[in-house]
């Protein structure tokens, strides 16, 4: 029998029958012992070859030759053959597995796949099979999918990556001939890791950002315009009491002489008018009782002055203290009062 032993489904076989005789021109008979195939086919020779087409599971079992022959009118036959085998088998090559992304959401690492989440990958089973039809199983943790073979493969489509699909997932491939059920051995298994997107945390910042910056700026400013109107009274009152009207008296000849005044009078209307500002807060601060007192004392003063003594407009005020010089060192411009 060629092949010996054992037959690819599908594939082509021989079984030879011969014998050693000088009668030749007899028949010679190929029966199959456990069913009820019987062939015939008469010979010149002392061998007959028998083809066995396309092998499947109904040529399987044992087989015995036979051979006829006619001598002298009389027909003999000889006894049967020891049996041979038929064995039909289905080999099937391990498959193969691969896995890509369409929207470039893979990037293969030490220790796998990973898969960015929100993009689609696929799962691509293949096999080099002369048999019919098939389906292949791809096959994770919790998962079980069965697309039928088409071209010897199958896609497995994933349209959204998400962190359910992690895992370690391997291909096989199933035929079934003659009400059989035949399975490939599994593929090498690829490991599937799902990362996060960094894409919603680039456009939260995009908009957060310029939000954060704004407010930032806004407290900025606000800050700073406190602290400035906080500061502007003492800048005020610094600069009072930074000025002060210079009266000049002239005692050397003892005459009464006049007084003069340092600044420029329109300025002095308006240091006159801030110096009562200040005079109205120090009544609010010292309160009414140094208000008596200050006007007790200021009536003993006037009992102590002399009668030839001429009044002077003291216009000094309390919270001025230094000279108003408009045009500087060299040049002074003086207001008689």
């Amino acid at each position: 029998m060629s092949p010996v032993g054992e037959v690819p489904w599908g594939q082509d076989a021989s079984i030879t029958c011969s014998i050693s005789t000088q009668h030749l021109g007899g028949t010679f008979t190929l029966q199959q012992t456990s069913g009820s195939s019987r062939k015939s086919k008469a010979s010149s020779t002392n061998s007959a070859i028998f083809d066995v087409s396309k092998v499947n599971f109904g040529n399987e079992g044992s087989y015995q030759c036979q051979y006829q022959t006619g001598v002298s009118g009389r027909d003999f036959s000889s006894n049967f053959s020891d049996s041979v085998r038929l064995s039909v088998t289905v080999p099937l090559q391990q498959p193969n597995i691969s896995l890509t992304s369409p929207n470039k959401g893979l990037v293969w690492g030490p220790e796998g796949a990973e898969v960015t989440r929100g993009y689609s990958f696929v799962f691509t089973c293949s096999i080099s099979s002369h048999y019919p039809g098939g389906v292949f199983f791809l096959v994770s943790s919790g998962l079980n999918n069965t697309k039928p073979a088409v071209d010897q493969s199958a896609s497995f489509d994933f349209p959204w990556a998400e962190y359910e699909h992690l895992g370690n997932y391997f291909c096989v491939y199933q035929v079934t001939l003659s009400a059989r059920r035949f399975t490939s051995n599994k593929t090498p298994s690829i490991t599937v890791t799902i990362k996060m997107s960094l894409l919603p945390l680039v456009s939260s910042v995009a908009v957060v950002g310029p939000l954060l910056l704004l407010l930032v700026l806004v407290g900025v400013c606000l800050v700073f315009k406190r602290k400035r109107r906080a500061k502007q009274p003492n800048d005020l009152v610094q600069t009072q009491l930074s000025v002060r009207v210079n009266v000049y008296k002239n005692t050397t000849n003892g005459d009464d002489e006049d007084v003069y005044e340092n600044v420029d009078p329109m300025y002095t209307e308006k240091l006159r008018k801030e110096a009562g500002r200040v005079e109205e807060e120090e009544y609010d601060v010292y309160g009414e009782s140094e208000i008596i007192e200050d006007e007790g004392h200021d009536s003993d003063q006037e009992e102590e002055t002399s009668d030839d003594e001429a009044d002077y407009e003291n216009v000094t005020q309390q919270s001025v203290e230094a000279t108003v010089d408009i045009y500087g060192d060299d040049e002074n411009i003086y207001q008689n009062f």
